[in-house]
């Protein structure tokens, strides 16, 4: 194939988005440390399958319109640091390529220098070692053949060879890499794309070939484990506010990244000082689109509402995951539920979308997650109804809450009365480690099972009873009468019995609840 037309272009996107799709747990499990919550492969994807969405809705006869189109879906549903750098990477590729009415070998090596070159020029603080070193080389390389392949599947076989080398050398230019013995998590969800776009020039399926993964490496800057939060939203405003904005930001965090133009801009940023990121970004001007994660935790999860909704005065909306939780909430009163798990934070709108739904002008709105109380948040400014945040961190903290709901109290008082209700719970949860590793002088073996507590590693054992109790013993204090035990779907069946008859014998009366949730075997709940 010696030119492209619009219409291939629209087969490379199919191409790619099905090659990231094999590979997004491969890629996910490289940035896994210790626990499962990986998602560079997961937010990759999610920005080409916003760009295939936008293809499929745009003309293919136009190869302008149909670039215009690749070139907003990436910028409005870029996910995640390697998300946003795709998508400038995209940004300077579809310049090139929407002045073209055919795209021949010239043209894309031109498109492909481009994109790394807008990618390079977003990022304030380029780390080598990253996805930028990929694409960098790989264009590098795009340059010197252009002359020596006769077709386009004979140009990209080369880049992709070359993007396959300059991944293979990322540790040794990033040494938090080679510490951990793996290659960067974006630079292979990049190659994932190159050999989605071969696989399409050569009429040939994807080889899957299977590798070994421990941990990724950092996408675009090597900041992002210094901070604690991650933030990400649509800025709608004027260009000298984003170019300033993105000068403030760099002094309140790193990976910070402010791409796009024409009034509209996603923001990015890694930072210890999220209410100052808010308020700078606020001030600048309208957000929308806004997703915060907790990089300690770095728990996502996709939302997916339901209907059936019983009418009363004030509607309830949760965020949950495994249907025994859902069944036990709906049974406490909870109308909708955004449906979620441990790969992404439900976005603001999908929060707003179960709002909406509900026939009440008054919701409260529970998130049981700290990463999801500031999207949550962002849905009363996004709605003409009055919504009341309710702000549980854990699901056992959802449970307390909706204890003390109250169908005839009004807002406020609800308010008062669940909050104080949440307040009085500690919540820690058991899952198992994806790699050896270390945490304050205690050795962590892959597939040990791990105890977390108010953030960190607290147990560690290859029994999951031992771990669990090791865990119950700093969760559990002399004057605590409750415990909630949560069990998961991967639980042991007669596992709990033995959990259950230690916090008896502490003298706490215990609640046993058949969750149904993914990764953590137990959840428990101590007041």
């Amino acid at each position: 194939m010696e030119k492209l037309g619009a219409g291939d272009l629209a087969g490379l996107v199919d191409m790619s988005l099905e090659a990231l799709r094999v590979h997004k747990e491969e890629i996910n499990a490289m940035n896994v440390f210790p626990v499962p919550d990986g998602d560079t492969g997961t937010n990759m994807l999610l920005t080409m399958q916003a760009v295939r969405d936008a293809v499929k809705a745009t003309n293919h006869d136009s190869m302008k319109d149909l670039c215009q189109a690749i070139s907003r879906a990436s910028l409005m549903g870029a996910r995640g640091n390697s998300g946003v750098v795709l998508s400038q990477i995209l940004k300077g590729m579809t310049e090139v390529l929407g002045e073209c009415d055919a795209v021949d070998v010239e043209a894309m090596s031109r498109a492909l220098s481009r994109g790394s070159e807008v990618a390079y020029r977003a990022v304030m603080k380029p780390v080598e070692g990253t996805i930028l070193t990929v694409v960098r080389e790989a264009a590098e390389e795009g340059e010197r053949i252009k002359g020596e392949s006769a077709s386009l599947r004979d140009w990209f076989t080369g880049v992709v060879i070359k993007a396959r080398e300059a991944l293979d050398h990322t540790p040794e230019l990033l040494p938090v890499l080679k510490e951990a013995g793996v290659v960067d998590a974006g630079g292979r969800g990049l190659l994932a794309i190159f050999e989605g776009f071969l696989a399409y020039l050569s009429g040939e399926e994807l080889q899957v070939i299977e590798e070994e993964v421990i941990q990724a490496g950092l996408p675009g800057s090597a900041e992002v484990e210094d901070y604690r939060y991650e933030a990400q939203f649509m800025l709608h405003c004027k260009d000298s506010r984003a170019e300033r904005l993105r000068e403030v930001l760099n002094t309140l965090g790193g990976s910070v990244l402010v791409v796009g133009g024409d009034k509209l801009y996603r923001v990015h940023v890694h930072t210890d000082e999220l209410g100052k990121v808010i308020e700078e970004a606020s001030a600048a001007g309208r957000l929308t689109d806004v997703e915060i994660t907790d990089l300690k935790l770095q728990v996502e999860e996709l939302a997916a509402p339901r209907t059936g909704v019983e009418e009363k005065p004030i509607g309830v909306v949760a965020v949950a995951v495994g249907e025994g939780i859902k069944e036990i909430l709906r049974s406490m009163g909870v109308d909708l539920i955004v449906d979620g798990g441990q790969s992404m934070n439900p976005s603001t709108a999908e929060m707003l979308y179960a709002i909406d739904s509900l026939p009440q002008d008054m919701v409260l709105l529970i998130p049981n997650n700290k990463n999801i109380i500031p999207a949550a948040e962002q849905t009363r400014e996004l709605t003409t109804k009055e919504v009341t945040v309710i702000p549980a961190v854990s699901i056992a903290e959802g449970f307390a809450a909706m204890v003390a709901f109250d169908s005839r109290g009004d807002l406020d008082s609800n308010r008062e009365r669940m909050t104080e209700a949440l307040r009085g719970v500690k919540t820690g949860a058991v899952t198992v480690a994806v790699r050896d590793s270390k945490m304050k002088r205690r050795k962590i073996k892959k597939g040990e099972y791990i105890g977390l507590y108010r953030g960190e590693i607290v147990s560690a054992s290859q029994d999951v009873v031992e771990a669990a109790t090791e865990l119950l013993e700093r969760m559990v204090e002399e004057d605590d009468e409750i415990a909630s035990v949560i069990i998961g779907d991967e639980a042991g069946g007669q596992d709990h019995g033995r959990i259950v008859d230690f916090l008896e014998d502490k003298g706490l009366e215990v609640e046993v609840i058949d969750g149904g949730q993914p990764v953590y075997h137990y959840i428990f709940g101590v007041e």
